[in-house]
C-alpha cells in the first residue's frame, strides 16, 4: 500500500486573486519518503488542497492502491462522497478521473496535522506559497533546474511553468544501476505535463548522454529504465532540451 500525506497553504492577494502552495510526502514500500511541493494560482485553500491530492495521484505508482491523508474535511467529503459544489466538485472530479486513468485505487482519509509527515507536508506547502514568482513562459514550456551536490544523497528538482512552480526533493539511491545524476533527471521528466517542452539546466554530462542515448548505459537494468522513460516521454509529447551542464 502506498501512502501520501498532503497539505496546502493559501493567501489572498490585494487584487482579489490568490496564490497557493501545496506539499506532499509520498511513501512507497521499500523506499524512503519522497517530498514534493508546488506553487499555483488558486481561488481558495480548498483548491490548493485538492491540487495536492491530484499531484499525489499523479506521482504515486500506477495500478496500485493509494491512501491519501489530509486534515481537510471538505476535501475528504468532495473526493470520497462527492459533496461540495462549484469548483470544489470540478477539482474532485479531476482527481477521480486521474485516478481512474492511472489505475490507482484511491482512498482519502483524515489525520491531524500533528503527525510527522503531515507537519512536513505543511512546511512544504508554506514554503512553496512564499516562493518567488514564476517567469512568463508559454503553457507548453517549463524551465527545470537540477541542484545536486556529490556529497549529498538528495537532489532538488525545480520546475517552473506559467502560473505555478513545482519542486521535488529526490532521494538518490546509491545502489541503483542508474547514476544519481540521471535519477535526478528522470524525476524532472516525471513532473512534465503532456506536450510540454522541458528546458533543463544543470543536468550533468552523464545524465545528458544517457538521456540522449540510453544504450550508453553500462548495465542492462539502467538501459531498460532510461529507454522506458524516453519512450514514455515521447508518447506523451514531452521534449527535453538541455541548456547547461551541472
Amino acid at each position: 500500500m502506498n501512502h501520501a500525506y498532503v497539505d496546502a497553504s493559501w493567501h489572498e492577494l490585494p487584487d482579489g486573486s490568490g496564490v497557493g502552495g501545496w506539499g506532499l510526502v509520498l511513501r512507497t514500500p521499500g523506499s524512503l519518503p519522497q517530498r514534493f511541493q508546488g506553487q499555483l494560482d488558486a481561488p481558495d485553500n480548498n483548491a490548493a488542497e485538492l491540487r495536492a491530492v491530484l499531484e499525489a495521484v499523479r506521482l504515486a505508482p500506477g495500478h496500485e492502491s493509494l491512501s491519501v491523508f489530509t486534515d481537510n474535511q471538505a476535501v475528504i467529503a468532495a473526493v470520497s462522497r462527492g459533496r461540495g459544489g462549484g469548483h470544489l466538485a470540478e477539482l474532485a472530479r479531476e482527481v477521480m478521473d486521474e485516478a481512474e486513468a492511472r489505475g490507482v485505487n484511491l482512498r482519502v482519509g483524515y489525520v491531524p496535522r500533528t503527525r510527522r509527515h503531515m507537519l512536513s507536508a505543511h512546511a512544504l506547502a508554506n514554503d512553496a506559497r512564499r516562493g518567488g514568482g514564476t517567469p512568463s513562459l508559454e503553457l507548453t514550456q517549463a524551465d527545470v533546474l537540477i541542484e545536486q551536490r556529490p556529497a549529498l544523497s538528495e537532489a532538488r528538482v525545480s520546475l517552473r511553468r506559467s502560473g505555478e512552480r513545482v519542486t521535488a526533493h529526490v532521494t538518490l539511491d546509491p545502489l541503483s544501476d542508474v547514476p544519481p545524476s540521471a535519477q535526478a533527471l528522470l524525476a524532472a521528466v516525471e513532473l512534465a505535463q503532456p506536450g510540454e517542452s522541458l528546458l533543463v539546466r544543470r543536468a550533468s554530462k552523464v545524465a545528458q548522454a544517457l538521456w540522449q542515448r540510453p544504450e550508453r548505459a553500462l548495465r542492462p537494468a539502467a538501459h531498460a529504465r532510461l529507454l522506458s522513460a524516453r519512450q514514455s516521454a515521447e508518447a506523451s509529447g514531452v521534449q527535453v532540451e538541455f541548456l547547461g551542464v551541472g
